[in-house]
């Protein structure tokens, strides 16, 4: 009697293992694929469109790396190597401090360059070890930044980039290749200029 008690027991352990198992890869799914409730919600309130479709083949010379990441918003997986430009890549994070700074600048650009230069955003998801999906997207709509950005959570590119911090902001030509890197804050009415001088680009300042 003991006996079969015990396997009752032992059967009965596997099979709440197996349902707690199952809750969370579903909870890890739904927090990497972006299928919450909730985070349709904050796409919805934060109005981002689409992420960009790459137009290229592949990588290029001097161009960015092959990385793969999942749209903040809706649409598909970008490779960033694909990208082509005129593209302002920009580097940020929702509890940097300097991102809120220089976020006025980038909503004021990417309103004057629309169907000039494609802004997209990268969420560096390692620059506290804090931030979720969904905390990105509540600041992407806290700061007004109603273009798509894509979410590196282990914050492989500013690895890549071997720079100090964010934020950073990168030219794309419309070859692919990386033309200019700036570090640090944008100052009001700064990526007008870039523009002109990185991507041969005229956008009109709006400061």
């Amino acid at each position: 009697f003991r006996s079969i008690q015990r396997r009752a027991w032992l059967t009965a352990l596997g099979v709440v293992a197996l349902v707690v198992a199952a809750l969370l890869v579903n909870r890890a799914t739904a927090k990497h694929n972006g299928s919450t409730p909730l985070r349709a919600s904050l796409i919805a309130a934060a109005h981002l469109p689409d992420c960009p479709v790459p137009a290229g083949a592949g990588t290029v010379t001097d161009g960015l790396p092959s990385y793969t990441f999942p749209c903040l918003g809706n649409g598909p997986k970008v490779d960033l190597a694909k990208l082509r430009g005129p593209l302002l890549i920009n580097v940020w994070a929702g509890p940097c401090t300097e991102c809120k700074v220089e976020a006025p600048e980038l909503r004021s650009f990417a309103t004057a360059a629309q169907g000039k230069v494609t802004v997209l955003g990268i969420v560096d998801g390692a620059y506290n070890g804090s931030e979720t999906w969904d905390d990105a997207l509540d600041a992407s709509r806290g700061l007004g930044l109603a273009y798509p950005s894509v979410w590196d959570a282990n914050g492989k590119f500013v690895q890549y980039l071997r720079v100090p911090g964010i934020p950073v902001s990168i030219f794309v030509s419309a070859s692919g290749a990386i033309t200019h890197a700036k570090i640090g804050v944008l100052a009001p009415g700064e990526l007008a200029q870039l523009s002109a001088q990185y991507l041969g680009v005229t956008v009109a300042d709006t400061t």
